[in-house]
């Protein structure tokens, strides 16, 4: 039965947020009609927000499982708010944004004892006043507003789980949201790819980028693999060997985006769970990682990172080399303002105005990119974000259980991954993978709380 108290509640928040819906929609109104498409955001923002008041976890499913899938269909939706793209996809992540604060009160809790919940605070924080520094504000809000999106994302968990069965229900939600990206990557794959001039023929999936599907990949096989060795689904047999071939599925996808990092960070996050819990394992990786060596294409990829002599189309440098000099260029300039930095999103469009081998690129290297826009605060925030988690899952690990510690490693080891990544790619920018990064981590942290 309704308690008439919470129903009371409800309709309430339902009324400031529809009231706040209007205001911010009217006046966007002629800027939409430049675009039929993005007219559909009206419609399908009702939806999901008479959705969420009524039944907020059913609106997260349905996000989780359908998000992976429309990032071509809502690039179609942008049009240009203040110089800034903007599509159904920024109404999506206003939605996220918009139920964890709803969930927030709708479940009467907030884990403010969590650490890493807390150094996200304080990351927010920061980069707030990166915003208020920044010299390109509309960029920087779009970007700021991604960043609360991931901390909403880890944050959920926290609100809607609340048994170990919500936690098995969740993790079976995260666990299917990768099987229709996989399906229509093979489509990609069946149909050759697309050319890159860099790399050739790649796949990209549903994503816009074959970097992005890369790194979806590792999170996906880190998933799988965590049930594998854990099974909290209690799947029956043939369902553990159904999982076994996805993984190899997701490996051969994984091959084919030839995004040398992924596979550095792949490698790097099992080598982990390896060392740490199973040597055995370790064999095997290696004797995959030769066999890989073996395939041409991915000689290719590699011989174009350590031979000077291939190059790309990186102004006739390979691409560590151009990475190395882009890093190098911006050094003095980080050195002139290493405290406040120079706002958030300034990298790309600065970088113009020091390095000679990237015209208005990003850092690809995230570590980098932060400390030149947020200063050096900026940068140990960002860190603790991942020291937090890595301290609480490594003090796990070396424990006398032998699951839960193996379990442990793997993520771990995928937190490792995921900041070997960073080093190398304009990571944050990855909407949808960090979206599900963060509610992974946050299950996990969760689980945590449970036993």
């Amino acid at each position: 039965m309704w308690n008439s108290r919470v129903l009371d509640y409800r309709i309430v928040i339902a009324f400031l947020f529809s009231a706040l819906m209007g205001v911010v929609l009217i006046p966007l109104l002629p800027i939409f009609t430049s675009n039929p498409l993005f007219l559909l955001a009206i419609p399908i923002g009702g939806l999901f927000f008479i959705l969420m008041v009524v039944k907020p976890a059913w609106t997260l499913a349905i996000l989780l499982l359908s998000r992976p899938l429309l990032d071509l269909l809502l690039n179609l939706t942008k049009v240009s708010v203040g110089g800034e793209e903007m599509g159904i996809g920024a109404l999506l992540n206003l939605v996220i944004i918009i139920m964890a604060v709803f969930m927030a009160f709708y479940y009467s809790t907030f884990p403010h004892r969590e650490k890493t919940v807390l150094c996200w605070i304080i990351f927010l924080a920061l980069m707030l006043v990166a915003v208020v520094n920044s010299p390109f504000q509309g960029r920087a809000i779009r970007l700021y507003f991604n960043y609360v999106s991931y901390f909403s994302m880890l944050l959920i968990p926290f609100l809607v789980i609340k048994t170990k069965e919500d936690w098995v229900f969740w993790m079976k939600i995260l666990a299917g949201s990768f099987v229709l990206p996989i399906l229509f990557a093979n489509f990609d794959l069946a149909r050759g790819g697309q050319y890159y001039a860099s790399a050739g023929m790649r796949i990209a999936g549903t994503f816009t980028h074959p970097n992005i599907l890369a790194f979806y990949l590792v999170l996906g096989l880190t998933i799988y693999f965590y049930l594998l060795k854990d099974n909290p689904l209690k799947l029956k047999p043939r369902w553990i060997w159904a999982l076994k071939i996805l993984m190899l599925n997701m490996i051969v996808l994984l091959i084919a985006t030839k995004t040398r990092n992924a596979w550095v960070a792949c490698f790097g996050g099992f080598f982990i769970y390896g060392w740490f819990k199973d040597q055995k394992f370790l064999l095997v990786l290696f004797l995959f990682v030769v066999g890989l060596l073996l395939i041409p294409p991915v000689q290719e990829r590699v011989m174009t990172v350590v031979s000077k002599s291939q190059s790309s189309d990186y102004q006739g440098i390979n691409s560590w080399e151009w990475r190395r000099e882009m890093w190098k260029s911006s050094l003095p300039r980080i050195a002139e303002r290493p405290l406040q930095g120079y706002g958030l999103t300034s990298f790309k469009p600065m970088s113009e105005q020091f390095s000679d081998v990237g015209r208005n690129m990003g850092a690809h290297n995230v570590y980098l990119e932060v400390l030149f826009e947020t200063g050096i605060f900026g940068l140990l925030s960002f860190i603790a974000l991942f020291l937090s988690p890595l301290i609480i899952f490594s003090k796990k690990m070396f424990q006398d259980n032998q699951t839960s510690a193996k379990l442990a490693a793997i993520l771990v080891g995928y937190i490792v991954s995921y900041m070997i990544i960073c080093s190398a790619d304009n990571l944050l920018y990855y909407l949808v993978l960090n979206w599900y990064v963060w509610f992974f981590l946050g299950l996990m942290l969760v689980k945590e709380r449970l036993t």
